[in-house]
């Protein structure tokens, strides 16, 4: 679904409607208004002093605030906060009195003055609150949009207003508070003009055109998308590993090379376990066993205490191996407008992101006896995480260019009792004082001045301009899954296990995905990154096709199209 209706039914710069017949605003009527404000259900109009105001705008939380005379008794400000907050705007006009509510929200904060014994209200609508406070499931409702787990982190323990924000960042519309306080989600897209100002409608030289800067306005978003799986194989090796400390040594010789510079040691039953995970049985295992307990191994005259039997040095062994191959298939996507196509005219922002699929088999496929022959293979592949994952970088990227398109901002002032009616799900169309512009209202300001009496409300309408046409977001086609492998199932030369140490400022990042020993030198750096100790066998001589991480590449070009919506200054 997209903006409401299917991905395929409707254009990627446009949403289903019906024919809107417009309101004509008219001037030239004298006016009579008055506001209502409760505060927790009782009646403050009265004591409103100086101004009043309420400001909504899209994807953020409505605002406002008010004066609040208090001629006697005690006041403690903080029991005023957290109160609810209705604001009524009555006017009559030819004798016809309408009621409409322009704001409803909290007081957020609440500062006295003893002297004046005016209290200033604060006011919020508390969205984010109010979101943070839903389920995921409610958030789900209200939001919807796209989301995944390789995209953004897990749900769990996280903002529920962040992950309203992740849903909102895939769809083209904002999240905002109607009037009456109701959460809702609202559509970028201009429709037909609900709201029509002519001629003399807005204040003299209220009207004002906000752009944004060239650089903002993103026509081209250029993602790079890896899919990650493991792909399952067989072979029969030889293994082979000895402490890079011994220099190559053995007997007592290697040891004293190593208890100069010692590390963690891998134990028999390490040895044992890796081998059971690639192989039916060890064949003629050959150990070089850390000494016991001895006065002066050294010829140093220091000591050597050991009384742990399973400690070694170096290890070699055969066996049968399974090992697990990385297959990337890698996705150029790139979404742009017209302006977007053309090098000259580009404004580029890109994006990277990666679903690595991991799965319980791939642990299990190497801890399974293995009952000899040659092998194939198996892939690991989630489909599904790939295409949710997908289907999130496409639709954020679109929305990313859509909300460059729409950073033009048309701004007017007219007496609120012209605004009646105006929500910011509206489109209005503006054509006066030199401005013809049609637009999504992105901004609402009510301004009320109750010394002079002046009541004005500035409106904000967002135009989009851009042209071109859209190409559906289809999925692009699975690169990977071909069936290969095969080979000979012999024992091939012995495979040097790596080592890799941590504890120390020379050590590198622990690399989880080589294999050898992992460890930490027994005198360590506070601070420095510590390994897990671990013992893996390494993959045998084999095609280099079937040995290496398979990489897989395409190309696919999204022309994104922009309403031109109605602009002439």
């Amino acid at each position: 679904m997209l903006n409401a209706s299917p991905l395929n039914a409707s254009p990627l710069n446009g949403v289903a409607s019906s024919a809107i017949e417009p309101v004509y605003v008219v001037t030239g009527q004298s006016d009579v208004w008055r506001l209502l404000v409760r505060v927790a259900g009782v009646d403050v109009s009265a004591q409103l002093t100086s101004s009043a105001d309420t400001d909504r705008e899209e994807g953020a939380a409505g605002v406002g605030g008010f004066d609040l005379f208090i001629a006697d008794g005690p006041v403690v400000p903080t029991d005023w906060k957290g109160r609810p907050v209705t604001i009524d705007f009555i006017c009559t006009t030819n004798g016809a009195t309408t009621q409409e509510r322009r704001y409803t929200g909290q007081i957020a904060q609440a500062n006295w003055n003893p002297v004046s014994r005016v209290l200033s209200c604060e006011l919020s609508d508390q969205m984010q609150q109010r979101v943070e406070s839903l389920s995921i499931a409610g958030v789900d409702a209200l939001v919807g949009g796209d989301w995944s787990a390789d995209v953004f982190e897990a749900v769990e323990g996280r903002s529920h207003w962040d992950y309203a924000l992740e849903r909102l960042a895939t769809r083209t519309t904002s999240l905002d508070c109607s009037p009456a306080g109701d959460l809702r989600v609202t559509s970028w897209y201009a429709t037909a003009p609900h709201f029509v100002f002519g001629q003399g409608t807005t204040l003299y030289q209220s009207v004002e055109l906000q752009q944004a800067d060239l650089d903002r306005t993103t026509n081209r978003v250029e993602i790079e998308f890896s899919y990650r799986y493991n792909r399952l194989w067989q072979r029969n090796k030889n293994y082979q590993w000895q402490s890079p400390e011994t220099q190559g040594l053995t007997g007592l010789s290697g040891f004293c090379q190593w208890r100069t510079n010692s590390h963690e040691l891998p134990t028999k039953d390490m040895i044992e376990d890796a081998a059971a995970g690639n192989s039916e049985t060890l064949i003629s295992p050959t150990y070089y066993s850390l000494p016991l307990t001895l006065p002066d191994p050294c010829g140093d005259g220091n000591p050597w205490i050991n009384t742990f039997d399973d400690l070694l040095l170096g290890v070699s062994w055969v066996g049968a191996r399974r090992w697990v191959q990385v297959v990337t298939e890698t996705y150029s996507l790139t979404l742009a407008t017209t302006a977007g196509e053309t090098e000259s005219s580009r404004i580029v922002q890109r994006a990277a992101y990666t679903v690595d699929v991991e799965d319980d088999q791939a642990d299990e496929w190497v801890d399974e006896p293995i009952l000899g022959g040659s092998s194939g293979n198996t892939d690991l592949a989630d489909d599904a995480r790939r295409n949710a994952a997908m289907t999130v970088a496409l639709r954020s990227a679109l929305a990313e260019i859509v909300a460059a398109h729409r950073e033009s901002t048309l701004t007017f002032q007219v007496p609120t009792s012209l605004a009646h009616g105006i929500d910011l799900i509206h489109t209005i169309e503006l054509n006066d004082q030199g401005a013809h512009a049609i637009g999504k209202c992105r901004r609402i300001v009510d301004n009320f001045d109750l010394s002079s009496g002046q009541a004005l409300t500035t409106l904000s309408i967002a135009v989009m301009r851009g042209g071109g046409v859209s190409d559906p977001l289809t999925l692009p086609p699975r690169l990977g899954g071909e069936v290969g492998g095969g080979g000979s199932g012999g024992e091939g030369i012995s495979n040097i296990l790596p080592t890799q140490l941590g504890g120390r400022l020379a050590s590198p990042a622990y690399d989880d995905t080589m294999e050898g020993f992992a460890g930490n030198y027994s005198s360590t750096t506070e601070g420095t990154e510590m390994y897990p100790r671990r013992m893996d066998s390494i993959a045998p001589e084999i095609p280099a096709e079937d040995r290496d991480e398979r990489a897989l590449t395409s190309e696919t070009l999204y022309r994104v199209g922009i309403p031109n919506d109605t602009l002439e200054l």
